[in-house]
């Protein structure tokens, strides 16, 4: 584990908080990709990349999530694969240490593995979004698809083939300072999302691999845990 403790280890606060932090980064990638309309109104590139993501089937990528944390100085990289789909994704984390996030549109699933060295169960912890569990959640106000009451757009250029786009909160309700996107204009793909919360902390997600599939897999977006294995209620 990053910070030397296992998840067995921590309060149950400790992990809920840590879980929200996780899917916060989900919610922000399905929110700018299905549920842009708002701000796609009144941006051509937003509405380009909200139009692409939303018409393919299923859409899988490669994803390197850098996470700098300001008052430890302390880098840590994940690297993983996310799948979307109709407002559903999966994470799938493979590195510094084995997790999945599963969120099948109304319940999500947090999944952390142990050590293959050390076996045992994973730690499995499930939630419902809803008004209670939004105001935990980084980016909780995208969650009603409405991006123009939660951001406004407050930079755009060109760097060659990508455009930058830098936008900021409306409210004072979310826990960012700001955000920036990088998006390939010529092909409107997603390439990369970093943002700062509230404490000064910098999360930058890079995406690769980016594919779009033409037919769905509804199973990606199930799970199912092992018999007589914990689940947290969140």
């Amino acid at each position: 584990m990053q910070d030397g403790a296992s998840l067995a280890e921590r309060p149950g606060i400790c992990y809920n908080a840590r879980m929200f932090k996780q899917i916060s980064a989900l919610f922000l990638i399905t929110s700018f990709a299905f549920a842009a309309h708002a701000v796609s109104k009144t941006n051509t590139t937003l509405q380009k990349l909200s139009n692409k993501y939303r018409s393919a089937k299923l859409v899988e990528m490669s994803v390197e999530k850098t996470v700098k944390l300001e008052l430890q100085g302390r880098e840590t990289k994940y690297q993983g694969k996310i799948f979307l789909a109709n407002g559903k994704f999966r994470w799938e984390n493979e590195t510094p240490e084995k997790t999945l996030l599963v969120f099948d549109g109304t319940t999500i699933w947090s999944v952390q593995y142990p050590p293959k060295e050390f076996g045992g169960n994973p730690q499995i912890a499930k939630g419902k979004v809803d008004k209670k569990t939004r105001s935990q959640i980084l980016i909780s106000s995208l969650l009603g698809g409405d991006l123009q009451k939660s951001f406004k757009v407050v930079n755009e250029k060109s760097d060659g083939d990508n455009v930058l786009l830098e936008v900021s909160p409306t409210g004072s309700d979310l826990m960012i300072k700001s955000m920036n996107l990088v998006v390939d204009g010529k092909k409107s793909l997603l390439k990369e999302i970093s943002y700062k919360d509230d404490i000064g902390n910098l999360t930058t997600m890079k995406f690769s691999d980016i594919k779009f599939k033409d037919s769905a897999n509804n199973s990606l977006f199930k799970y199912q845990p092992p018999k007589n294995v914990p689940v947290t209620e969140l």
